[in-house]
């Protein structure tokens, strides 16, 4: 038995991605950076110099995840379809190189900035809060079963240009706290990606009502207009309608992908309500939802859009194949009446063919009987009774081209 050629590559992508072992106190800092055609070899490279200038040790090496550590931090990166994220996390707050971060391949998108502490009975939480929040609204809920807790206010920081989230460990087991801020990285890289495709819905959905427009005054003049009129502008909306597709289609389907992303992320969390708190759940159905709803709309609109076009020109195609049917019954009904003309002519000019052939059959007889009858007295009685029998003859070659003719006649 042979192995299956794929098998070492799927066993390595289930595998490639471990959760880290994780004790409070840390500091995580997450980043998502849209690729810009970057390849993934000048990524490598990057990572490999930041790797240098942090004295990194590399612990995990694959084609599209790598993480190196020391005795005071950890970095991880990872590629995705769209975008790469590094994940540095250190015993105290962090910084990357800002000589690094100028050079830095990409575009940044989004990240995430996490304080991990341990439970503290005696901690002022709300001091705590004020320090990191200020004035914010701030959402926090238990989560992972209530052995974890969690803040965040979702604004950027105006130093950073990122999220922060703080974290309170409640009796979280090393890797239950891996799981858990890895998620929390998730819920705000894949919610970033996912809103990508919000500000192309907004553009499009004035050209998808203006297609909706033209269509709706197109099917109304389906029945009254003729189809080599209305082929050439069904033409015309099924090329725009098309170009908009192609430009939408995946962009729209990524963000459904990655909304669902971050519903199954928080879910992930378990998180309990705290009173007088938003979750981030709540936070989300409220922010996110109508997004979601917005680029799901303007998606399905130019689907049905498209079945709609669809039905319209099957109408118009069927308005042409009857026409054609017309054209061809009516061209078969003329056909049919030259044939017919046809048949009458040729029997008027039956009469014609029959004394023609009386005639030569009476003097084909006449001459037979002269040169076969010596005697003229009875040569003189055949010839009359010849001439008698004429209408007979021509009553028998009546007949018998009748005959030959019937069946044209029927067909």
């Amino acid at each position: 038995m042979r192995s299956h050629p794929l098998r070492e590559q799927i066993i390595a992508e289930v595998h490639a991605r471990p959760f880290q072992m994780l004790q409070a106190p840390l500091a995580m800092r997450h980043l998502a950076v849209m690729y810009d055609d970057t390849p993934l070899e000048a990524l490598r490279d990057s990572i490999h110099q930041l790797t240098q200038q942090l004295k990194l040790t590399e612990t995990i090496s694959k084609s599209r995840f790598w993480q190196g550590e020391n005795e005071q931090l950890a970095l991880r990166f990872e590629a995705h379809h769209e975008f790469y994220t590094l994940t540095l996390t250190a015993l105290n707050t962090l910084e990357l190189p800002p000589a690094w971060l100028e050079t830095a391949p990409g575009r940044f998108l989004c990240g995430a900035e996490i304080l991990f502490r341990d439970h503290e009975t005696n901690a002022d939480e709300n001091a705590w809060l004020e320090q990191h929040f200020g004035e914010n609204q701030v959402n926090s809920s238990m989560v992972m079963s209530k052995v974890g807790q969690i803040w965040t206010d979702f604004y950027p920081r105006e130093d950073t240009g990122m999220v922060r989230v703080l974290v309170e460990d409640h009796g979280l087991q090393l890797r239950q706290a891996g799981r858990l801020l890895q998620r929390i990285c998730e819920i705000e890289t894949y919610r970033h990606v996912a809103l990508l495709a919000l500000p192309l819905a907004n553009k499009v959905v004035p050209d998808i009502n203006q297609l909706e427009t033209e269509l709706v005054e197109l099917s109304t003049r389906v029945s009254s207009e003729e189809p080599s009129v209305l082929l050439p502008q069904l033409m015309d909306l099924a090329e725009r309608l098309e170009t908009l597709s192609a430009q939408t289609s995946n962009r729209f389907s990524a963000a459904e992908a990655y909304f669902t992303l971050v519903n199954k992320r928080i879910a992930e969390l378990r998180e309990t309500r705290i009173e007088g708190r938003q979750t981030v759940e709540q936070f989300m159905d409220r922010r996110l939802d109508p997004a979601t709803r917005t680029c799901r709309a303007a998606g399905q609109r130019i689907e049905q859009l498209s079945r709609r076009l669809a039905r319209t020109t099957q109408l118009v195609r069927s308005q042409v194949d009857l026409s054609v049917e017309q054209q061809n019954r009516d061209m078969l009904s003329s056909l049919t009446k030259r044939a017919g003309e046809q048949l009458r002519l040729q029997a008027k000019l039956e009469s014609f063919s029959i004394i023609v052939v009386t005639y030569y059959a009476f003097d084909l007889i006449d001459r037979t009987l002269r040169n076969l009858v010596e005697n003229e007295e009875h040569r003189h009685l055949m010839e009359a009774g010849l001439s008698i029998s004429v209408p007979f003859i021509a009553l028998l070659l009546w007949l018998y081209i009748r005959r030959l003719l019937r069946g044209v006649g029927e067909d």
